[in-house]
């Protein structure tokens, strides 16, 4: 799909001419096609000084490149089977890589990408869902990556999130979870817990980094496979949207109560939390909904944009620019949506 064309079907969405959409929270600056990249993706990093954009294409079985700046595609990295989550350490320039179908994490030099090292983790290739591990999050703070494993994709009933250490490469820790589909997380810095999606339970685990332990669960009678998380530490909300239908809750963080919730995208794996303009993106395979904090318990959608099925991104704040990456579909091929972020 050409940018001419995307930026009609949101003229036609919103009842405005495309002149007008300046006045919109984001703005579409370059649609980039990636012919002969199959099947979705997964998730998105960046390595500001190399002007480098990374995206995993997990069925693709490969890691795509693209200049930040400008959306432009540069290269694919290959010798991946399923990469999922994706770290980009800058002071190591090093490339961490979530392989479900390799059963590991893999390290990858940021200069040429060559593999460095790899960290075996559970096992998951006896059920052939290639998502031991999947999801996880990097705590540049501690300088540990949690990746989920385990689970599901193990044929166990069980998930286990391993702290790996970004600077000797080892495994550090291991925290069970009774849940056996680990989704999104996020680290609450203050209180030293960590937040985690337990989509197969329709809940929110609550975990003690430092006994590791789960210590709380949180939820609510309409949460459906809860997948995207995120945290706003100011305010200690806890922001997860689930699926079918697609809804947008905000938790506060300490009675685990739903403040707000509002319909939103469905089928969403991505969710932005932006401090400085007080917005959450969340991108699903309906489009993307943007969101509004008015104040730290009532929340204003902004508007719903397509996305041609792209249902991860990354918002970068130095550049001031949301990445949508979006599958092949039936009339287009797969793609990379390069948005501005509007005051």
């Amino acid at each position: 799909m050409t940018l001419l064309s995307i930026a009609g079907c949101l003229a036609s969405l919103t009842g405005t001419a495309p002149a007008q959409q300046f006045s919109a929270p984001v703005t579409l600056v370059h649609s980039i096609s990636i012919p002969g990249t199959e099947g979705d993706f997964d998730f998105l990093t960046v390595d500001l000084k190399r002007n480098h954009l990374f995206v995993a294409a997990e069925e693709n079985h490969s890691i795509e490149v693209f200049e930040a700046t400008t959306g432009k595609h540069l290269q694919s990295i290959p010798g991946v089977k399923t990469p999922h989550t994706l770290a980009y350490v800058p002071d190591q320039d090093e490339l961490f890589v979530a392989d479900g179908g390799d059963s590991s994490c893999i390290i990858l030099s940021g200069s040429d990408f060559h593999q460095i090292d790899r960290i075996p983790l559970i096992d998951g290739s006896v059920t052939g869902k290639t998502d031991s591990p999947d999801v996880g999050y990097y705590d540049a703070k501690r300088r540990i990556l949690f990746l989920g494993n385990g689970g599901k994709s193990a044929n166990l009933p069980y998930s286990e999130i391993a702290e790996i250490s970004v600077d000797t490469h080892k495994i550090v820790g291991r925290i069970r979870v009774e849940a056996n589909n680990v989704e999104a997380m996020a680290v609450d810095e203050e209180h030293n817990r960590l937040y985690v999606n337990l989509r197969d339970q329709k809940k929110i685990g609550v975990i003690d980094l430092k006994t590791k332990m789960v210590v709380d669960t949180w939820t609510t009678p309409e949460m459906n496979l809860n997948t995207a998380l995120t945290y706003d530490a100011v305010n200690q909300r806890v922001f997860v949207v689930g699926r079918k239908p697609g809804i947008f809750y905000a938790i506060d963080a300490t009675t685990g109560k739903v403040v707000e919730q509002n319909p939103s995208v469905n089928i969403a794996d991505g969710m932005i939390w932006d401090s400085q303009m007080k917005r959450i993106y969340i991108a699903g395979s309906q489009g993307l909904s943007v969101f509004h904090q008015d104040s730290k318990d009532h929340y204003t959608k902004l508007t719903d944009l397509p996305t041609n099925g792209g249902k991860t991104g990354l918002y970068i704040p130095e550049l001031k620019q949301l990445y949508i990456i979006h599958p092949k579909t039936s009339i287009d091929d797969a793609g990379l949506l390069v948005y501005q972020v509007n005051p």
